[in-house]
């Protein structure tokens, strides 16, 4: 491979923006001068983000196709955002035969193929998510809703066999970002096929973000992305891109920027900011429609009576004894209460033997200093639950609760 073949990222940060530049050049390589063996040199990378990546993957895959593009890739020289770019697979999908690991951590990205595996990923989703942070009112709903829908939309629209999926949470700064790609059609061509005036991409675009707006009517009613664009619209700090083919769409700094774009992105990308710190008003987003409270009929609620969600501890963690695992849990159980403010929680300690006093306080003693005493009782039910680790509960809620009343 000779250094004109090679793409050398020369940014500290690869996102959007850079991959464009990326675009233009492999635009420039493989379709004028033919070339088939690109090298892209990460080397000097310090951070990467999803709107960069996903849609590099996206493209590469396409080339790769169509064209017999072999990718090769110098990873970062930074040991954080080389490790990062492996866990969350973007190595692994841009170099399918290199040997790097295809993993499930949090943060990672993730194919699907049909309804069944898009399920399954969501559900995923949904329990990571939970553990990573809390979530303002509103916010979780509106997570599981808008990823249904746009992540829906590649397997009724977009004619390809899978699409790519990434849900990223960074709790420091209260941050969500949520990506879905595919390699289709593209919006513009799916509307114009039932709406033959709209001939530029990036009005195509616009005009599916129009409620009651559906290329395939049989399937839908055309809510999808306007409901999202709602969401997003009454949410403070939220965005949404959505690039296809030769136009891009986008709502931020409280505007819908419509414009073209070149070289155009083989398929669609959709990119949804949110801020997890602020509440939504879902049912103002949705037509006054309130979605079923997410997490309990899909993960918790099968079996159980009307307002009451069950977790079984034994399946939320292999042990029970440190801090870092009571926090996940705790955060789990906390968006739980708060997506369900009427329900009842029911616990379930089948298969928890033992349980640290640590971990017990984590999450028993601190959800009763959020909760109150009262609300605890009420809220929190506690079944199959042996003597040894009721009495470790006792102590350390009544441990907290003391503790609270001396502060006041």
């Amino acid at each position: 491979m000779n250094a004109s073949n090679e793409i050398a990222i020369n940014w500290d940060r690869f996102d959007w923006q850079a991959f464009q530049k990326v675009q233009s050049i492999l635009f420039n390589l493989v379709e004028k001068q033919g070339y088939r063996d690109i090298r892209l040199d990460f080397s000097n990378l310090k951070l990467a983000f999803p709107n960069g990546f996903v849609p590099l993957i996206v493209l590469a895959e396409r080339y790769r196709q169509l064209s017999a593009v072999d990718f090769d890739v110098m990873l970062p020289n930074d040991d954080l955002c080389r490790n990062y770019i492996v866990d969350s697979n973007y190595a692994a999908c841009l170099c399918p035969d290199a040997g790097h690991p295809i993993t499930d951590k949090p943060n990672a990205l993730h194919r699907f193929s049909d309804d069944a595996s898009l399920n399954e990923l969501i559900n995923s989703q949904i329990h990571q998510i939970l553990e990573r942070a809390t979530y303002a009112q509103g916010v979780l709903q509106s997570f599981e809703w808008a990823l249904n829908e746009v992540a829906g939309n590649v397997l009724v629209h977009a004619g390809v066999d899978h699409g790519w999926m990434q849900v990223v949470v960074h709790p420091n700064t209260q941050h969500m970002a949520i990506v879905v790609a595919d390699g289709g059609v593209g919006i513009p061509t799916a509307i114009r096929e039932a709406f033959p005036s709209q001939v530029m991409d990036e009005d195509a675009i616009a005009h599916a973000l129009k409620e009651g707006i559906t290329s395939r009517p049989d399937f839908g009613q055309g809510k999808g992305l306007t409901g999202t664009l709602q969401i997003v619209k009454i949410h403070q700090g939220g965005r949404l891109s959505i690039h296809s083919l030769k136009g891009r769409v986008e709502w931020k700094n409280d505007r819908l920027d419509i414009k073209g774009d070149f070289p155009p992105f083989p398929g669609t990308f959709v990119d949804i900011q949110l801020n997890t710190a602020v509440p939504i008003e879902i049912e103002r987003a949705l037509w006054g429609d309130v979605p079923a409270y997410p997490f309990n009929d899909a993960l918790y609620g099968k079996d159980t009576a009307v307002g009451v969600m069950r977790m079984k501890l034994a399946d939320e963690a292999v042990g029970f004894g440190n801090r870092l695992t009571g926090l996940k849990i705790r955060n789990k159980i906390e968006n739980l209460l708060a997506a369900a403010p009427n329900d009842v929680l029911e616990i379930d300690f089948t298969g928890v033997d033992l349980m640290a006093s640590s971990f017990a306080d984590e999450v028993f003693g601190k959800l009763a200093l959020v909760l109150g005493f009262v609300g605890f009782g009420s809220r929190i039910r506690f079944v199959n639950i042996n003597r040894f680790c009721r009495g470790i509960l006792d102590d350390v809620v009544q441990s907290r609760i003391i503790q609270s009343h001396a502060k006041k």
